[in-house]
């Protein structure tokens, strides 16, 4: 009788360890996702970005006649695959995890199932999508590139993604139907309209584009932010909320009361020098954040965001260069990055070799023979 009553004291004091630890993480997830402000210090002294690195793991991409890459700027993955765009030439490249080759193709056409130019790219389960703005067009392909389904879009829109069996829009401050001020559309799978989130008083009107897709997977929901906002949102249950506030202060250029007695505002951002563009990429630890004070000068931060500490981050060969070091997204802690392959022996060096370990299939010799860029994941120190 007592070994029962023990074994029964057992598993309940298991099942109540269980128990305590799922509230616990869910409570962190909570915390973690209450909505946050970041005052960020414009005139803040940047640091090297190799003191705040605790080590990096670099992976090459094969270079064939196929496969001559340009920059990178949007990584998807499947089980077995890496899938991205490269430049502007409208091709899509998949790779294994070990950066070999395994195909390309590309639709730039006129035709059905083609596309002029990609702005938004997206891989969901085994679809990988395309939205061309020109033409209002949305379409998807299978991993092996053959077309499947096109939609015909009745109103214009910077970025979509797959959610809930449909899609969500980024409208970017076009009116939708001339008249309605949202910004984001909640769409079904035959692109008819079940809500609208996001009012705006004003459009703002800039002849400036980024094909950087507006929305991030963030576990099972979607972040939303687009390079004109200082707010970021969390998309779940059909809903947006706020997530994250950017405070720029008297630096931040669009203001409600700029916007409306602007409504044309390249002008602006050469004349003022305030910050105008602002893309985030965010994961459960880290921020990483760049903005934009003129056409040209990039300034980026590095944000704990449990703790809220910050570093201004300066990417610099030397005093007059910079590495062409190119976020794309969190995977856990890490920050994928691109970075051109004549960089990384240089790179390699200001880091400490030390701190460099290369994916299986990955050399430097192949790096330095290719001019194919690389994917490295950063991983940061806890910063002070």
């Amino acid at each position: 009788m007592n070994i029962k009553y023990a074994l029964i004291i057992l598993f309940l004091s298991l099942v109540s360890c269980a128990s305590d630890q799922e509230q616990q993480e869910t409570e962190q997830l909570i915390t973690k996702d209450e909505f946050k402000t970041f005052k960020i210090d414009t005139e803040a002294k940047p640091v090297s970005i190799f003191e705040l690195i605790e080590e990096v793991e670099i992976m090459r991409f094969e270079e064939t006649e196929e496969s001559l890459l340009s920059y990178i700027y949007q990584v998807y993955s499947t089980e077995d695959e890496i899938i991205f765009p490269s430049g502007n030439d409208g091709s899509i490249y998949s790779y294994s995890k070990k950066g070999e080759f395994i195909r390309k193709f590309s639709h730039v056409g006129n035709g059905p199932g083609e596309y002029e130019f990609i702005w938004s790219f997206w891989v969901d389960g085994d679809r990988i999508f395309v939205s061309d703005i020109n033409r209002r067009r949305l379409l998807s392909y299978d991993l092996e590139g053959n077309h499947l389904t096109s939609w015909k879009l009745p109103f214009s829109a910077k970025s979509f993604f797959t959610y809930d069996k449909g899609f969500v829009a980024d409208l970017d401050y076009t009116a939708y139907q001339d008249s309605l001020h949202f910004n984001v559309l909640f769409l079904d799978e035959n692109m008819e309209v079940k809500q609208m989130a996001n009012p705006y008083l004003s459009p703002l009107i800039l002849y400036v584009g980024s094909n950087v897709n507006s929305f991030q997977p963030y576990g099972k929901d979607l972040i939303y932010h687009g390079f004109k906002r200082d707010s970021v949102f969390l998309i779940e249950d059909n809903r947006t909320r706020p997530l994250l506030k950017f405070d720029f202060g008297e630096e931040w250029l669009w203001t409600e009361e700029t916007i409306k007695n602007n409504p044309r505002t390249t002008g602006l951002i050469r004349e003022t020098d305030l910050v105008w563009w602002v893309d985030s990429y965010i994961g459960e630890k880290w921020i990483y954040l760049s903005y934009k004070t003129s056409m040209k000068d990039v300034f980026k931060v590095l944000i704990d965001r449990n703790s809220g500490v910050q570093k201004a981050v300066k990417v610099n060969k030397n005093a007059a260069t910079k590495y062409t070091m190119t976020p794309i997204k969190w995977e856990e802690d890490r920050l994928m990055v691109s970075l051109q392959s004549p960089d990384v022996q240089e790179f390699m060096t200001d880091l400490g070799e030390s701190k460099v370990k290369f994916r299986e299939g990955t050399t430097l010799d192949e790096i330095e023979s290719s001019e194919n860029p690389v994917l490295m994941w950063v991983k940061f120190k806890e910063l002070k």
